[in-house]
C-alpha cells in the first residue's frame, strides 16, 4: 500500500505495485558490497504509471540479509520528473552458480514530482521476487 498527497505527504492510501530489475556489480560472496543500475515499472492506484532508474548500493548486514539503497529519476503521465528512492531489506543471498539471485523482503519508497504539484508518493510492502510466484506452475508444468 503506498500513500499519496499534494499538500501532505499521505493523504489517501491506494493500492502499489512495480515491477523492479536490478544488476549489482562487484559481488563475490554474500558479505561483498554491491553497485549496480536498475530500472523500475510501477503504478500508484493504477492511474498512475512511473517508469525510469537509477543506481542501487548494497550494503551487506548479514551474510543473506542485506540493505538495498537505491535512489533514481523517474517520470509518468502527468510529464512532470519525480526523483524517488528505495530502501529493501531481506533475503538477496548471492548466486555462486549463475548471474541471477533470488529476493525477498521489506521495501519503502518515497518519489517526490518536480513539477508544479510537488505530489509525494510514499510506500511501504513487500517485496516478492517473481520467481516465487511462478514455482507453482513450473511445478505443475514439471519444470522443477
Amino acid at each position: 500500500m503506498c500513500g499519496v498527497g499534494d499538500d501532505a505527504v499521505w493523504e489517501e492510501t491506494r493500492f502499489c505495485g512495480g515491477i523492479v530489475g536490478d544488476v549489482l556489480f562487484g559481488r563475490e560472496r554474500n558479505r561483498d558490497f554491491g553497485i549496480g543500475p536498475f530500472a523500475e515499472v510501477s503504478t500508484a492506484g493504477f492511474w498512475d504509471a512511473r517508469y525510469g532508474g537509477g543506481l542501487s548500493v548494497l550494503t551487506p548486514v548479514t551474510s543473506n540479509y542485506p540493505l538495498v539503497f537505491s535512489l533514481g529519476a523517474f517520470g509518468h503521465e502527468t510529464a512532470s520528473l519525480a526523483l524517488g528512492g528505495h530502501a529493501f531489506f531481506g533475503l538477496r543471498s548471492h548466486n555462486f552458480h549463475g548471474s541471477y539471485n533470488l529476493a525477498a523482503g521489506l521495501i519503502a519508497s518515497v518519489y517526490r514530482d518536480l513539477g508544479a504539484e510537488r505530489a509525494t508518493l510514499v510506500s511501504v510492502g513487500f517485496e516478492l521476487d517473481a520467481l516465487l510466484l511462478a514455482m507453482p506452475f513450473l511445478f505443475a508444468a514439471g519444470e522443477l
